[in-house]
């Protein structure tokens, strides 16, 4: 499955340079384009505390090995340039000494990267760089050290979560069928006692459509771990909603299919006025999980005689 967009390529650099302008302030930080003569290693930088700034964005999924060698690769290039562009950089860093060297990335899951970072610092400190401070470090820093930021972003809404996985195949779902046999009963169970499902054709494709959902939304939540706030906001609300669905279920007069239909709509209102910066097809792809685990379980329940 594919994380979300701004943790990669453009969109990851946009979103990192946020972050960055959010922590330090208006007119701490200068971004350096690359668009003229290239690029010289460096994103930007920030005045007062001289820590030059790179982004990158791989594009997942990926293994950890692979992850590593990607961003062992990125810092192995953009130091050359670091240490290359000497010209260059005295002119654009002018008085600033540079005490860190930091690559931001959306987030890493091995220390070689850490200890290659070290090697490298070693390197750029032998160089005797004018621009380059005696406490110089080179550091790996990832979105969740800019957690404060990020939450103050994602409320004020100028980025938005958005999750984008990949499509669930049928083969996916005859695989989960064969394998949950009870909970596919359960499910069938159901079904049969929403009226509006008059063939077994018909009974079959909605079983199969609540499997997907469930199945594309669990992928989802998957990749909203990666956002602990909305994920930790996204489940107090569906465990709050589910406490009383099956008291519900049986006072409720509506007939069956239009009780589904109350309860997409009340989970769905719920998430959107209680978890902040998650875009609206996000929050279906969670409803619909949290509807149709409910459906596969035993939570939500129809009334046999409506």
């Amino acid at each position: 499955m594919e994380k979300s967009k701004r943790l990669s390529g453009s969109y990851w650099q946009s979103w990192a340079e946020k972050l960055i302008i959010t922590r330090y302030g208006s007119g701490q930080y200068q971004k350096i384009p690359d668009t003229h003569k290239g690029d010289a290693g460096i994103e930007g930088f920030t005045i007062k505390d001289g820590n030059a700034y790179q982004m990158y964005g791989p594009v997942e999924p990926l293994t950890t090995q692979e992850r590593f060698e990607k961003l062992r690769n990125k810092l192995t290039t953009d130091i050359r340039k670091f240490i290359q562009n000497e010209n260059i950089l005295k002119k654009l860093f002018g008085e600033v000494k540079i005490k860190r060297w930091i690559l931001l990335i959306p987030f890493f899951d091995s220390k070689e990267i850490v200890t290659h970072a070290t090697k490298k610092t070693k390197e750029v400190i032998n160089v005797n760089l004018p621009y380059v401070d005696s406490d110089f470090r080179i550091v790996i820093e990832d979105e969740d050290g800019f957690a404060l930021e990020r939450e103050q972003l994602l409320k004020a809404q100028i980025d938005i979560i958005t999750i984008i996985s990949e499509e669930v195949k049928q083969q996916q779902i005859n695989e989960w069928a064969d394998e949950n046999d009870s909970l596919v009963e359960t499910l069938s169970m159901k079904i049969s006692k929403l009226s509006t499902l008059k063939t077994v054709e018909s009974k079959r494709k909605f079983r199969d459509q609540i499997i997907r959902h469930f199945l594309d939304g669990q992928n989802t939540l998957e990749e909203l771990r990666r956002y602990p706030e909305a994920y930790e906001k996204i489940r107090e609300v569906k465990s709050q909603k589910e406490r009383y669905l099956s008291t519900e279920a049986m006072i409720t007069s509506e007939p069956n299919n239009k009780y589904l239909d109350l309860c997409l709509n009340q989970i769905r209102d719920l998430v959107k006025n209680e978890v902040i910066g998650v875009s609206g097809t996000t929050i279906n792809s969670v409803v619909w999980e949290a509807v149709s685990d409910w459906l596969i379980r035993c939570p939500l329940d129809f009334n046999s005689n409506t």
